[in-house]
């Protein structure tokens, strides 16, 4: 079964095809913002990806279009930088969240 670390972290959340990185994270308690919950419009769960890419699902028109809208805005852009709603895993990643809801706790104080 495929897997997420998120990077810098100790935690590991296991997936499946037909789950979004964004609910997999939200499932496990994960803060990742997002306003409108995983339609490729708000731009907010931008995530960078570490390693694994070639495990991700392509890049699709309106994914494509919202991050250039969203580099344009002054986020960060280029191949590693994903929508977490828009990305399905196929074998193990590791990313970075860019946007948090609320602070996440240190590993352990949970």
């Amino acid at each position: 079964m495929p897997s997420i670390h998120v990077h810098d972290r100790t935690e590991v959340f296991p997936c499946n095809l037909t789950t979004s990185i964004l609910n997999v994270l939200l499932q496990n308690g994960v803060p990742i913002e997002t306003l409108c919950g995983g339609r490729a419009n708000c731009g907010r769960d931008l995530i960078r990806i570490h390693a694994g890419a070639r495990f991700l699902s392509p890049v699709r028109e309106r994914e494509a279009a919202r991050l250039g809208a969203l580099a344009r805005e002054g986020e960060p852009e280029g191949p590693d930088i994903r929508l977490a709603c828009q990305c399905y895993v196929r074998g193990d990643v590791e990313i970075e969240i860019l946007h948090f809801a609320h602070p996440w706790p240190r590993a352990g104080t949970l």
